[in-house]
């Protein structure tokens, strides 16, 4: 990577790129073919592993129904003859990836992020976030984009209205917004599982203690950190399970972990062999995130979510990791533990016809956890009103 783009000054407002040094690659088999060069540029941000197993996050069954979009920031005096997916490394300066969403199956130019921590939707230089945000906008308002979401992480407590300055010369009017959100973060985990409990309620280091030594004695459970199974039986135990998923999405859970660089499965089986729980994620520079978790629902008063998550932060330390992830959160008592995070929503609308019902059509249309409806229900939106 050329050094002077890192060390130069930056010089808020008037940080933007010529158009040359914008591309927008679209598909899940482009963007994939750039994973170690959007893994490296992670690097080099601050944002380690933001950017790894996209295989997996590319084939989740909501972003299936929708068409991957990465915007990507490049260095060169000169414009690049090169299309987005042929950049290398040292030619990315910075990556946003969202979804267009489809109807018909075609796309409607709604864009959005699919990942509401803002931990995998944009990657640069932490002083530039905010400025890429509005830069990928404007770009996306010039090829005619009608609504965009960016969910990111940036250090500001908010963004300078000044950035929006890119779009004043889009090719078209525009409104944007933003908001910050203060979200559960993670469980740090310390040396110990004595020591990690020690910072929890008494009541959460009671529970944990107790519901495990209780499914130890009179189930006879035990831990194992990597089960095999087969497809089959995989989805016989979700039926099976509280909180039951539908078969389709069942098969994507077992199917997609191929595609994770380090797949982790683990589980607890009581004395007959028979499977209580099975919980699963990725692991990745001393973090895990947990992806799912089953639990049988027969036993409710042996409480097999808590049993289980009590094995998984003891194996954890174990493998030296330091931050417990819940993707999605979670309802577990533990979360007073977790360390809070803030991420910030960056909504921008092009002025049309079309796009001021986009809103109600949202409402419509939408499930109500979705992010996009959350952001257009908001009322405490400050809209801010550019373009020529």
């Amino acid at each position: 990577m050329s050094a002077t783009v890192f060390d130069r000054p930056f010089t808020g407002p008037q940080f933007d790129m010529p158009d040359h040094g914008i591309h927008i690659v679209r598909g899940r088999e482009p963007i994939l073919r750039m994973q170690q060069a959007l893994a490296d540029l992670s690097v080099r941000c601050d944002q380690t592993g933001a950017m790894d197993d996209l295989a997996y996050f590319l084939s989740k069954p909501g972003a299936l129904k929708k068409i991957p979009c990465l915007i990507l920031i490049s260095i060169g005096s000169e414009p690049s003859t090169k299309s987005g997916e042929n950049l290398s490394a040292d030619e990315l300066v910075a990556a946003l990836l969202l979804y267009e969403h489809k109807a018909a199956g075609h796309g409607i130019r709604i864009f959005a992020t699919d990942d509401t921590t803002g931990r995998r939707t944009l990657v640069a230089p932490p002083p530039l976030r905010s400025a890429v945000a509005m830069i990928a906008s404007r770009k996306l308002l010039d090829v005619g984009a009608r609504s965009i979401l960016i969910s990111f992480r940036h250090e500001a407590p908010t963004i300078d209205p000044s950035f929006a300055g890119v779009l004043q010369d889009a090719t078209s009017l525009s409104q944007w917004a933003t908001r910050e959100r203060e979200i559960v973060g993670y469980l740090p985990l310390e040396g110990t599982f004595d020591a990690t409990l020690a910072k929890m309620g008494q009541r959460t280091r009671n529970h944990l203690r107790y519901y495990r030594r209780r499914a130890e004695t009179q189930l006879g459970c035990s831990f194992f950190p990597a089960v095999e199974m087969g497809r089959t039986e995989f989805l016989a135990l979700n039926r099976e399970c509280a909180y039951t998923v539908s078969d389709e999405v069942a098969g994507w859970r077992y199917d997609s972990l191929k595609d994770l660089e380090i797949p982790l499965v683990m589980g607890s089986r009581d004395r007959d062999g028979r499977w209580l729980s099975l919980i699963a994620g990725r692991r990745h520079h001393a973090r895990m995130e947990v992806h799912w978790q089953m639990n049988r629902s027969d036993l409710p008063e042996h409480s097999l979510s808590t049993v289980m998550r009590a094995y998984l932060i003891e194996h954890e330390i174990s493998q030296g990791t330091t931050r417990l992830y819940f993707e999605g959160g979670t309802t577990h008592s533990m979360n007073h533990s977790f360390v809070p995070e803030r991420s910030t929503d960056l909504i921008v609308m092009r002025r049309s016809p079309f796009a001021a019902v986009i809103p109600t059509l949202a409402k419509r249309f939408l499930p109500p956890e979705n992010m996009l409806l959350q952001v257009l229900s908001d009322e405490n939106l400050k809209w801010h009103h550019t373009g020529r």
